[in-house]
């Protein structure tokens, strides 16, 4: 579905027009094309979704960022938060903030991300779309892309570094195959969504909880301790669980 404007798609925060215009504005890195104002009207837009929840989020008070990010990583790690948000401080939300890798020269534009004084979330979202793969001149896929810039980026800051990947259903609903080859075979009701779930588990749960694929994206980025530290820190949230948090922030 197409609007008549931008403004029908997007909850936009008395007084905050001007950064979304810019949001909007944003050009795709050495294209010029300004893809986020191409799909500004369309009802399929990740980054119009992106904006509306985050941005209402960072227009809280820190109290309400905590409890909601609390509630975030509650449901992106099955109800076992790796840390407690009220023991944050400086906590600030950031939407297509570009990130850089020193060590690899790489850099990357993240949906969302959340960082305080030495934590650093990033947030991949998709909504009907599945993540890019490796081809041509990139050679690594989205979520390596994030993972290998998140970690070596957090560790320049001494923070430590989380990765949420953000869908329209939960990863057992996406995971619907043993292997790569069946999934490829046979698909699933979701067409490509697979691919997002299949690569998600991967990357964190390796083949018969091996760390090698961990190890291969991140080689001369992170140590031994490193990777196991990545798996841990590598959840999944679904959009419901965003919409209800936001919804909560705000009543």
């Amino acid at each position: 579905m197409k609007y008549e404007n931008y403004q029908r798609n997007h909850v936009i925060v008395k007084g905050r027009e001007e950064e979304l215009e810019k949001f909007l504005d944003a050009t795709m890195k050495g294209t010029g094309i300004k893809h986020k104002r191409k799909h500004s009207t369309s009802s399929n837009s990740e980054d119009a979704l992106t904006w509306s929840c985050f941005d209402i989020l960072r227009s809280q008070s820190q109290e309400k960022v905590k409890q909601a990010l609390n509630e975030i990583l509650e449901d992106a790690f099955d109800n076992n938060k790796p840390f407690d948000s009220n023991n944050e401080q400086n906590i600030k939300i950031e939407i297509g903030k570009e990130y850089f890798s020193l060590t690899t020269k790489e850099e990357t534009e993240v949906d969302a991300s959340i960082e305080t004084d030495d934590k650093l979330i990033f947030f991949e979202a998709k909504l009907y779309s599945s993540m890019s793969l490796k081809k041509g001149k990139q050679p690594y896929d989205q979520i390596a892309n994030k993972l290998r810039v998140g970690l070596d980026y957090a560790r320049k800051e001494q923070k430590l570094f989380y990765f949420i990947f953000l869908d329209i259903a939960p990863l057992e609903k996406l995971s619907l195959h043993k292997s790569k080859k069946e999934a490829e075979n046979k698909g699933s009701s979701f067409a490509d969504k697979w691919k997002s779930a299949w690569w998600f588990k991967y990357y964190r749960d390796g083949r018969n909880n091996s760390i090698k694929p961990l190890r291969k994206i991140l080689k001369g980025i992170a140590n031994e301790e490193e990777l196991n530290q990545v798996r841990q820190n590598m959840g999944w949230l679904t959009w419901a669980s965003l919409f209800k948090t936001t919804l909560r922030a705000v009543i």
